[in-house]
């Protein structure tokens, strides 16, 4: 079975014994996640400029800064993806 079916399967037996309105909770928290969280992080990982078209007055940031932010982006970026211990 692949991975995906498992996820799907693990999810259904999760809101399965949920209340109707519970479970209406629920997708109105998924839909969220999907709309304001999953493409805001699609946003963040592709063109930095695309990210500030959505800023306003910084579309008329000088190149040299966008290069900066971009850079700030990547390893921000980077660092998430690396688990971090203090044990």
């Amino acid at each position: 079975m692949t991975t995906r079916l498992r996820y799907e399967e693990d999810l259904l037996k999760e809101v399965r014994d949920l209340s109707e309105s519970d479970l209406l909770k629920v997708i109105k928290a998924i839909h969220f996640f999907k709309e304001e969280i999953f493409k805001r992080e699609e946003a963040v990982r592709g063109n930095p400029a695309d990210i500030l078209e959505l800023a306003g007055t910084w579309r008329d940031i000088p190149e040299v800064q966008l290069d900066i932010f971009a850079g700030i982006l990547k390893e921000r970026e980077s660092f998430s993806k690396d688990r971090v211990s203090f044990a």
